[in-house]
């Protein structure tokens, strides 16, 4: 989140409890259509206590009514995050948001549906291994289909398609934050 006076306002020490902890994320993948994903409402829930080791995180990321969670299942660590910071023009940093996860299904339905994720813009949630808290891809921009690979090899994840959103390069505008903490997902009902 920016700092508009453009001070640094204090240091981080060590989190002596995910220093050991779990490293990547969850196995399994959520994304949702960008229309679905609440961001007003998601960026008005922020936590004042640490009582769920997420003081300043999010409280929810919240789903607008009938909003549909689809899950990609994967095996562990299939699901890749990463986050890059860019410097725009003035100088201060905005930051990609990529997400390259494998999907281990040839059936003709399923290459379908990654189809159709060439045409979408999502937001992408992920349970961070090391805190147990969702984290949130795309909250500003959402993300696009940057790449899709299916190596015909002898190699482990041979025949399986490899994917990859991102934060879409055609615009000059990218993600305000590094990635959202949140306590859980929530769907207006």
């Amino acid at each position: 989140m920016s700092n508009c006076n453009g001070l640094l306002t204090k240091g981080i020490g060590r989190d002596c409890d995910t220093v050991n902890a779990a490293v990547g994320v969850d196995k399994d993948l959520i994304l949702v259509n960008y229309e679905d994903f609440d961001r007003e409402l998601t960026f008005n829930t922020r936590e004042i206590t640490d009582s769920n080791k997420n003081l300043g995180g999010l409280t929810a990321i919240e789903l607008k009514q009938g909003a549909v969670q689809y899950i990609f299942e994967g095996t562990d660590y299939s699901v890749i995050p990463n986050i890059t910071s860019e410097v725009k023009d003035d100088g201060d940093s905005w930051f990609l948001h990529s997400l390259a996860f494998t999907v281990y299904s040839k059936k003709a339905d399923d290459r379908k549906t990654l189809e159709s994720l060439a045409e979408s813009r999502v937001i992408a949630i992920a349970v961070d291994r090391s805190t147990g808290l969702y984290e949130l891809f795309g909250a500003d921009q959402g993300l696009k289909l940057s790449g899709l690979e299916r190596a015909y090899t002898g190699a482990q994840n041979s025949n399986f398609y490899t994917i990859t959103i991102a934060t879409p390069d055609v615009a000059v505008i990218r993600e305000s934050t590094i990635g959202e903490l949140a306590v859980g997902v929530n769907t207006a009902v």
